[in-house]
């Protein structure tokens, strides 16, 4: 529930509940007033039967034996019978009283309701500060003069109830009304406050620097919602500081590696440099190889800059990938052969066996082509034969496709295999290959995010097998 809507109810209760109360008071008043009802100590009770039965008994006897209530003892045993002392009874005739139980004897005429009002009436008369509800029955004695029959009670005044039960009544609406209040307050504030508590630790945790924490909302309010958003922000901030973090060390660990892979071929360009400039290259010939040495150097040094930059961007997933559905036997033949007449003049033989797949995948082209090129460069740098044999394999999987490039090197032992997809990691230690020592890294690098796997399988002096798989297109999956 939104707290627009549980403030609404709050303050709908707060009103709506004194109304309540103040209906139910006044129904109880006009029951006691009209209904007839009495009060026995501070017990309420129905209808009178005995109260009731005593004015039956005195109706009855007005009708047919009048004489009788002239008679104080028969009046007495009326009031015995009815196992209610409280109860007095005033006989009247005329204006004068003619009979009355024990202590009323003291009353007036003129302190009773007059001829004409018979019934109840519970608010009554006052004598000597008490207060008596009133029963009243009229009737014309044999003579015709107008007579009326009062039965006082003391105990079933209303005046007597109000006295006992509204200060109650009004202390116990008074204590509902405020507990009513602080009920409200209190679980609304509670409700409030909460997530605002959670906000302020969180807040506290983050101004700290300390963000390995998470919180949950309560509720799906608005303040749940704010707690929630709090969090997602949380969780994104400490995945820009982690995202940071490690381009800062892939940062500085860039230029550690760049400044020793580039010393070498500095130190190189500069020897050549210098002796073109000190006339040691004297002839032309002489000078066309130090430039040619001094070019590729210079090729090498931005080669290794490029990988070192593309590796970055690929360990902190900055580097963009545009897929597409490829049939992956044409996508590679056709790269094959394309690289194939350059690869042959540097000595190096591909053999190819697509098979009968026609499975398409979802790839970069780019970074595909990078990954095949990768390893086929790094096989041939690595080689120890004349001529270098790779063949190039798709083999159908399932759900996947895989690529097989094999070569027929020296291979790599053993325990060099879980280590060779590592950065700036080179089977030689005196880096005399010329590499980077980061081209198996990005292969990896671009196979994983693709979804697929990268593994190798070697056995020494019987060359090395680079395996990765892609995933198929989901929508042939389908069909």
């Amino acid at each position: 529930m939104s707290i627009r809507k549980r403030l609404f109810l709050s303050n709908a209760a707060m009103i709506l509940m004194p109304i309540g109360v103040i209906i139910i008071i006044l129904f109880l008043i006009n029951v006691v007033i009209n209904g007839g009802h009495e009060v026995n100590g501070n017990r309420w009770h129905g209808p009178e039967p005995q109260n009731t039965e005593l004015m039956n008994d005195l109706t009855k006897t007005a009708s047919l034996e009048q004489e009788k209530l002239l008679d104080t003892q028969y009046l007495k045993s009326l009031v015995e019978k009815s196992s209610d002392g409280n109860l007095k009874i005033v006989i009247r005739k005329g204006n004068e009283l003619i009979q009355t139980t024990e202590h009323v004897q003291d009353i007036s005429s003129k302190e009773l309701p007059n001829f004409g009002n018979e019934g109840y009436d519970p608010a009554g008369i006052r004598l000597r500060e008490e207060h008596y509800s009133v029963r009243q029955h009229d009737f014309y004695f044999n003579d015709g003069t107008k007579g009326s029959i009062f039965v006082l009670n003391n105990s079933a005044s209303f005046v007597t109830f109000a006295r006992t039960f509204f200060p109650i009544l009004f202390i116990s609406l008074l204590l509902l009304l405020i507990l009513t209040n602080v009920l409200l307050s209190y679980f609304m504030s509670r409700s409030i406050l909460r997530p605002v508590n959670q906000l302020a630790a969180a807040a506290q945790k983050i101004k700290t620097g300390y963000l390995d924490f998470s919180i949950k909302p309560k509720r799906k309010d608005e303040l749940g919602k704010l707690v929630q958003s709090f969090d997602d922000m949380r969780s994104q901030l400490k995945e820009s500081l982690e995202l940071r973090d490690r381009y800062e060390n892939n940062r500085k660990e860039l230029i550690a590696n760049i400044s020793h892979d580039l010393k070498t071929p500095i130190t190189s360009i500069l020897g050549y440099v210098e002796g073109i400039q000190d006339g040691v290259a004297n002839t032309l010939t002489k000078q066309e190889r130090y430039l040619d040495t001094i070019h590729g150097k210079a090729t090498y040094m931005n080669r290794l800059i490029e990988e070192l930059a593309l590796y970055s961007k690929l360990d902190v997933k900055k580097l963009p990938f545009h897929f597409d559905k490829v049939n992956i036997k044409a996508f590679v033949r056709d790269y094959l052969e394309e690289i194939e007449d350059e690869l042959n003049e540097k000595g190096i033989q591909l053999a190819i066996d697509t098979g009968d797949t026609q499975a398409n995948v979802l790839l970069d082209r780019d970074k595909i082509i990078r990954v095949m090129e990768n390893i086929i460069y790094n096989s041939v740098k690595y080689t120890d034969k004349d001529t270098c044999i790779i063949n190039v394999s798709l083999v159908d999987k399932g759900n996947f496709i895989e690529m097989v490039l094999t070569d027929n090197g020296p291979g790599v032992s053993e325990e060099n295999l879980s280590t060779i997809f590592t950065r700036f990691y080179q089977t030689d230690p005196s880096r005399k290959s010329g590499g980077s020592g980061l081209g198996l890294a990005i292969a990896a690098q671009i196979v994983e995010a693709h979804g697929g796997t990268i593994w190798a399988e070697s056995k020494p002096n019987k060359g090395l097998s680079i395996h990765f798989t892609l995933k198929k297109y989901e929508g042939d999956n389908h069909e």
